[in-house]
């Protein structure tokens, strides 16, 4: 039984990692015949894969359709940014209360990979050492419930980010705004936090409505 778990996991995270860097775009049937060919593994393990992606959000199953990767709509991502805003609001201040110096360092090292990566036009090093800068700030936290929450509303948004950072000035944008957050952790400014975590999601959202809008607009 973990054998069989694990090997389920394996393959919920190859989907998931294809939907995440295009190779499935939104709204694109998912054939189980073809998933099964394709990565060597049982139709009937595609399906349950299938079956946990959905309750990711990053899937919708319709009945006698089958699979098709999620659509997002205006109102779906403006409502995931407004949850969002105040977990990582909260997220921050309980990280403020136990970043210590060698975290800072951390930090400022992701930062220096970010400026790396922006440097070489390296969008995939930037899309993921994004990542884990935020993520190293919000583990501070202590709270992995938390965490998770932030986690899971991110991975809901993943389907149209990669598109979403060919926007213009945006990676000059996030290198300014990781130098801000460490800053305000250096000063222990929370009020700087909190209007960083607002401003750094609003950002985001302009981005995310804005390839939304494009996607529609191409779709017709």
């Amino acid at each position: 039984m973990p054998q069989k778990s694990s090997n389920l996991d394996a393959l919920v995270k190859k989907i998931e990692n294809m939907i995440l860097t295009g190779v499935f775009r939104p709204r694109e049937h998912l054939v189980e015949t073809d998933l099964a060919s394709r990565l060597n593994v049982s139709r009937y393990a595609v399906r349950d894969a299938l079956k946990i992606l959905e309750t990711k959000g990053l899937v919708q199953i319709t009945p006698y359709k089958g699979a098709t990767v999620k659509d997002l709509s205006k109102k779906e991502i403006e409502d995931i940014f407004v949850i969002r805003v105040q977990l990582e609001r909260l997220a921050l201040r309980l990280a403020l209360k136990n970043i210590r110096p060698e975290d800072i360092d951390r930090l400022e090292e992701l930062a220096d990979r970010f400026e790396e990566a922006y440097e070489k036009r390296d969008i995939e090093a930037m899309i993921q050492t994004n990542s884990r800068f935020h993520d190293a700030m919000f583990e501070l936290a202590d709270n992995p419930v938390l965490f998770q929450l932030i986690v899971d509303l991110r991975t809901r948004l993943y389907i149209v980010r990669y598109a979403s950072w060919s926007s213009p000035g945006v990676l000059q944008t996030i290198l300014q705004e990781h130098r801000e957050f460490l800053k305000a952790f250096r000063e222990k400014d929370v009020a700087k936090l909190d209007e960083l975590a607002e401003r750094h999601l609003a950002h985001a959202k302009e981005r995310y409505l804005a390839q939304l809008e494009a996607v529609e607009a191409f779709a017709h």
